[in-house]
């Protein structure tokens, strides 16, 4: 990623962050993600089955981009590459059983 576009991506999460609390929900082009858990890469993100998600098929399992805010109070999540509305959450050893062959 040049930097030219990792500010543009810093300034929208910057300027989302912001926002926060200002409006009830997540923005209307939040993608969904259903059975979530959290997750950790070597930083924080969910995994969880995507609806709306513009490069993952509707409930395909995905792996979010870092993780920057997280509020399940409210239902919503900021990752680095977009918003999320948070449905059902999972305990994350479901995740660990499916990924491993398990279930």
């Amino acid at each position: 990623m040049s930097r030219t576009s990792l500010v543009q991506r810093l300034r929208c999460l910057a300027d989302d962050l912001e926002c926060v609390g200002k409006h009830d929900d997540a923005p209307s082009s939040a993608v969904a993600i259903n059975t979530w858990a959290l997750a950790q890469r070597s930083v924080p993100c969910l995994i969880g089955r995507t609806l709306g998600h513009p490069s993952v098929g509707d409930g395909r399992p995905a792996l979010s981009s870092e993780l920057f805010y997280f509020d399940p109070e409210r239902g919503i999540a900021r990752t680095m590459s977009r918003w999320y509305r948070l449905g059902t959450r999972v305990d994350p050893d479901y995740w660990t059983e499916r990924l491993a062959g398990r279930s």
